[in-house]
């Protein structure tokens, strides 16, 4: 069964409702395995505030790099980065004992990352935009990346019913693959 916009619309309004620490956020979400399938539809929502996150990130370096490489580069990390931490979270979720609660997680993760791009794509652009005081755009920025994190806690600790420290361990298994793919693309653009 393909996506559907009223599957969309639930599932973002979803993932808002997690973003605002409400657990019933999850009943908007189709976390049956073919909806968790599904979720990864949200890549492609998020794919051109990534494509401006990464240029913004990348902009020093843009013109002395081309632009199939560019593009390869950083489309490759892109799946990468969708792929590589549902898969070790296939498998975390068994060694937490949690693997029945695994496509909940699954759904409600890729779901959410519509709205941690909605909130941290705008303060970036403004951070780098000069409008502000460098100090207070990093401030703003730091600010938000915290946010992130405490919601994608949130959503480990809720969806796959684990204590709050196995909750911070999924959240910082998920920031270290996530740096490592970004070290990694960047090296190559390098």
């Amino acid at each position: 069964m393909t996506l559907t916009a009223r599957e969309t619309v639930y599932s973002i309004f979803g993932a808002y409702r997690l973003a605002m620490l409400d657990k019933t956020g999850l009943s908007y979400l189709d976390r049956s395995p073919e909806g968790a399938i599904r979720s990864f539809s949200a890549a492609l929502i998020v794919l051109p505030a990534y494509a401006v996150l990464v240029v913004l990130r990348l902009w020093d370096v843009l013109p002395d790099v081309s632009l199939l490489r560019f593009v390869t580069v950083e489309g490759l990390a892109y799946v990468i980065s969708w792929t590589a931490f549902p898969l070790v979270m296939f498998h975390v979720s068994g060694l937490l004992d949690r693997s029945g609660r695994y496509f909940d997680f699954l759904s409600a993760y890729n779901w959410s990352s519509v709205i941690q791009m909605g909130v941290y794509l705008p303060v970036v652009a403004i951070a780098d935009s000069g409008l502000l005081p460098e100090g207070l755009g990093e401030g703003l920025v730091l600010a938000v990346t915290m946010l992130v994190l405490m919601y994608q806690w949130f959503i480990a600790r809720t969806t796959l019913d684990i204590n709050g420290g196995s909750a911070a361990g999924v959240v910082l298994l998920d920031m270290i693959l996530a740096v490592f793919i970004t070290g990694v693309a960047d090296g190559m653009l390098s």
